[in-house]
């Protein structure tokens, strides 16, 4: 019967240190502060499915490993930019949809969906420009990131969210 107690005691002792060494779960860490350009990692990718009448892209916001971040709602002043990065003047169109605010945290980031019509004037980006949303409403970082191919010239782009499977 010692040897239960006994071993039941050092057990609770090396699950304190190792609390005390790791620290407290992130759970109880508080609200990830809110995402700036320098925390994020963004790319944008070709995510057009075979046979449908809307080329489809997604941007993808990740962090590096370390860093956790919170962002949500609508990219800002979204412009297209040809290679020389001078305004292509791509028209924006329909909208944003519900606003959610999602925590950024290394490879599990949200996305922002743009989709155009696969039929009609196609443009071809060199780059995306746009402001970040930022905290209660303001407006964050502007953000230039390479564009990987042809849309067509009447845009849609979803509230940042996490990514549809």
């Amino acid at each position: 019967m010692n040897r239960i107690r006994k071993s039941a005691a050092i057990g609770s002792v090396v699950a304190a240190a190792a609390l005390a060494v790791v620290g407290a779960p992130a759970a109880q860490a508080g609200p990830a502060p809110w995402c700036t350009s320098s925390d994020l990692m963004i790319k944008a990718y070709d995510v057009h499915p075979t046979g449908s009448a809307i080329k489809r892209h997604a941007i993808v916001f990740t962090t590096a490993e370390d860093v956790a971040c919170t962002i949500g709602g609508t990219l800002g002043n979204v412009r297209f930019l040809d290679a020389k990065g001078a305004d292509m003047n791509v028209p924006l169109a329909n909208g944003q949809g519900e606003y959610r605010e999602v925590t950024v945290h290394g490879m599990f980031g949200p996305v922002a969906y743009v989709s155009s019509w696969d039929k009609g004037p196609r443009v071809t980006p060199a780059f995306v420009e746009f402001d970040l949303p930022g905290q209660k409403g303001s407006r964050g970082d502007r953000v230039t990131t390479a564009w990987p191919s042809w849309l067509g010239v009447n845009v849609g782009i979803q509230n940042i969210g996490w990514p549809v499977s």
